[in-house]
């Protein structure tokens, strides 16, 4: 596939830059990145598609390495936050913590899903893919022990203000990049936004202790629980980055 040179970068990623083309985004990725990877992550939107989790279609096209899209014409909810965090006037959100609560509105509605035919892979089978045998050894079982106590439902894993966007209609939100998610119990989605917003800013991972965390305790989730699901998703994570 070649672009006319009218194409507008509007995202970038480690391993992909995102384009508006003709109406619609388009994902290409390095050459390097693992075709059979992106093949997956079509797989997944697809799926999440059926579930009515994201208007967002996935297209192919003649390059195994360029996904079309749908474009969403939004914000992300990270400039939304960033723009109220300076003191510019937002209508989406009132304050920055308003818009940390949307983060709960979005595990809300990711947890809710019906997961009787959904073509998800658990957490447990992918969870320890690049670790050692020593870090595997360490949290498959946890995650299989806390599956077995508090059940398991649809899993983003990778939520934060960059994977939310606003439509400009202000109709809700939509979830986006879902090539994490997995069947796993909830309280590793939290956990996983936890070690994400820890990297970056101790003032974020603050408001989320305290306008998104108390959720745990609706969900009967224990802390213990939690704090072994937040050493889970720091090894996934690190090695991630690795």
């Amino acid at each position: 596939m070649v672009f006319d040179g009218t194409e507008i970068l509007i995202g970038k990623g480690a391993q992909a830059e995102v384009f508006l083309y003709k109406g619609f985004a388009y994902k290409v990725y390095m050459k390097t990145y693992p075709a059979e990877w992106i093949s997956f992550e079509k797989k997944q939107q697809r799926e999440v598609n059926k579930a009515g989790l994201s208007p967002v279609r996935y297209y192919d096209t003649d390059d195994s390495h360029i996904i079309r899209m749908d474009y969403i014409d939004g914000v992300m909810l990270e400039k939304i936050i960033n723009d109220c965090a300076s003191g510019k006037k937002v209508d989406e959100i009132s304050d920055v913590p308003d818009g940390f609560r949307m983060l709960s509105k979005a595990f809300n509605f990711i947890h809710k899903a019906d997961i009787s035919e959904m073509d998800i892979p658990h957490f447990s089978e992918t969870a320890a893919m690049g670790l050692s045998k020593e870090q595997g050894e360490k949290i498959i079982p946890v995650i299989e022990r806390i599956s077995a106590k508090s059940g398991e439902c649809l899993c983003h894993l990778d939520m934060h203000f960059m994977n939310i966007m606003i439509p400009k209609d202000k109709s809700g939100f939509t979830i986006i990049d879902w090539m994490n998610a997995r069947i796993a119990p909830p309280v590793f989605d939290y956990a996983r936004t936890y070690v994400i917003l820890k990297e970056f800013s101790k003032e974020a991972l603050g408001l989320y202790e305290t306008t998104v965390l108390p959720d745990l305790k609706e969900l009967r989730i224990s802390e213990p629980d939690f704090i072994d699901a937040v050493e889970v998703c720091s090894i996934v994570r690190a090695r991630e980055k690795a």
